[in-house]
């Protein structure tokens, strides 16, 4: 639960940085997933960085 939380306070903060530059929250989507869909296994220090993360796509520009 407390990474599922953190998760979306991660994801939220860029989409508020990127709606604070101008980008509409119209055409921005968050997405969390918490511990669900890590980048690496979280059994070493340097998975477990990997996985402190947000991805972003840019699906079309204006």
């Amino acid at each position: 639960q407390y990474n599922l939380q953190l998760s979306e306070r991660r994801a939220k903060a860029v989409a508020a940085y990127l709606t604070d530059k101008g980008v509409s929250s119209e055409r921005i989507t968050v997405e969390f997933y918490g511990e669900s869909k890590p980048a690496e296994a979280n059994d070493t220090r340097d998975g477990r960085r990997k996985n402190r993360r947000v991805e972003f796509k840019i699906l079309k520009l204006q």
